[in-house]
């Protein structure tokens, strides 16, 4: 007669996620998903900010009269309003950068800065993020209404 030697019972537990990483888990997607939408917060605030410096910086060249400073205000104004249609929170600003002048050819530059804030997570306090954008424009030099030579092509 043989002999067969007794069966050792076979524990497997491949494919098993223990309690304790089940934690671990909620922690790296609720991590990812906040991570996630700061990124589309931050993202959102450059677009507006794109279109507030652009809108700023097409306003002042196409200004209708011969004064810088009405079309550094008109500038400023057309701007802001369009970075409120996106009705995002946080503060936004429109300025020129450097001495925006209404002659012919001249380049002229505004830059809007949008603040994008933290998600705070668990009362944290953190500071907002600022996010900018700079448009510049030539003054056309044919345009009417300006006085001078263009001096442009020289």
């Amino acid at each position: 007669m043989r002999q067969f030697a007794p069966k050792r019972a076979r524990h497997d537990a491949s494919g098993v996620v223990g309690a304790e990483v089940l934690p671990f888990i909620v922690l790296v997607f609720v991590g990812g998903t906040l991570m996630f939408a700061q990124a589309a917060a931050a993202l959102d605030a450059k677009i507006t900010a794109v279109a507030g410096a652009r809108e700023a910086t097409r306003t002042f060249v196409e200004h209708r009269g011969p004064r810088s400073g009405d079309a550094v205000d008109a500038a400023v104004a057309a701007g802001t309003r369009a970075m409120s249609g996106y009705r995002l929170s946080g503060e936004a600003s429109v300025l020129p950068v450097g001495a925006a002048r209404l002659h012919r050819c001249e380049q002229v530059t505004f830059e809007a800065t949008r603040e994008v804030p933290r998600l705070a997570l668990l009362g944290g306090g953190w500071s907002p993020v600022t996010v900018g954008a700079r448009a510049s424009e030539t003054v056309d030099p044919f345009r009417h209404g300006l006085s001078g030579r263009a001096p442009c092509g020289q």
